[in-house]
């Protein structure tokens, strides 16, 4: 452990909008990793290739695609590199308490956190799903491409609370964080649990988080091209994405759009 200062890393689409140019909406993933451990014998350095580069790898594609847009969305469009997510999301953290861009014209943040990576899916697990429109507007999304949309599988893991979008929640922001497909195309049934179980089992925070030859990126293209679709309808919507009644969050942002 030593203490260091580090930067998260922000591009900027601007609107097209003269009037809702100043209104944004969020990609996020975070760029940091866990160092490297000099007791360890062999390999030392944690790469975090699934944990988070391929994150980083989609927040830069979503990017390109947004730029070769003619004319650009009716709003802005962050595009944020987050850094210290493994340390506490204190980059997320400290862009929630110090923001560029005033929250209450935020849409929303959107945020990947570890990509497909053994090919295309028939469906889509929404992390973060039951907490605000978002959720609605990835499932019209992914029913248009002939896919499904699942909810967390796993809650009780609390994966939602454990990633970027849980300190833009926490200050009245609404989040997306969506996860890998299980169904994927053309392998047995179970092949994508039995990847999800053993990356989590051998990989996950370990120096073997590397890139591997057997990866499939196709299926995490076809998750960006939802969460293309589900930023780009929020950057041209008429209305702000709302948290569902009864979420923890709402009454923050409530509070917010009254000011």
């Amino acid at each position: 452990m030593r203490p260091f200062k580090s930067r998260n890393v922000v591009g900027k689409l601007e609107g097209s909008d003269p009037k809702l140019k100043d209104e944004w909406v969020i990609y996020t993933a975070h760029w940091d990793h866990l160092g490297r451990h000099e007791e360890l014998k062999g390999d030392q350095i944690f790469n975090g290739a699934a944990d988070n580069a391929s994150g980083v790898g989609g927040l830069i594609e979503l990017a390109t695609g947004y730029m070769k847009l003619k004319p650009a969305p009716k709003r802005s469009v962050l595009f944020m590199a987050t850094t210290a997510e493994e340390a506490g999301l204190l980059g997320a953290k400290y862009y929630a308490e110090h923001p560029l861009y005033a929250l209450e014209k935020t849409l929303a943040d959107i945020n990947m956190d570890g990509l497909s990576l053994w090919g295309k899916t028939r469906d889509i697990e929404d992390i973060s799903f039951g907490n605000s429109d978002l959720d609605d507007m990835l499932a019209a999304a992914t029913t248009k491409r002939g896919r499904v949309m699942n909810p967390n599988s796993q809650p009780e893991k609390g994966t939602f609370y454990r990633a970027d979008n849980f300190e833009f929640s926490k200050v009245g922001l609404p989040s997306l964080y969506t996860g890998a497909g299980r169904d994927v195309i053309g392998k047995p049934p179970g092949f994508g649990q039995q990847k999800k179980d053993e990356y989590v089992a051998k990989h996950y925070h370990q120096p073997s988080d590397e890139v591997n030859p057997e990866w499939d990126l196709s299926g995490a293209a076809e998750d960006l091209r939802l969460l293309f679709e589900v930023g780009y309808q929020a950057a041209n919507a008429d209305k702000f994405p709302e948290w569902k009644p009864g979420t923890e969050f709402k009454a923050k942002r409530d509070a917010m759009m009254k000011k």
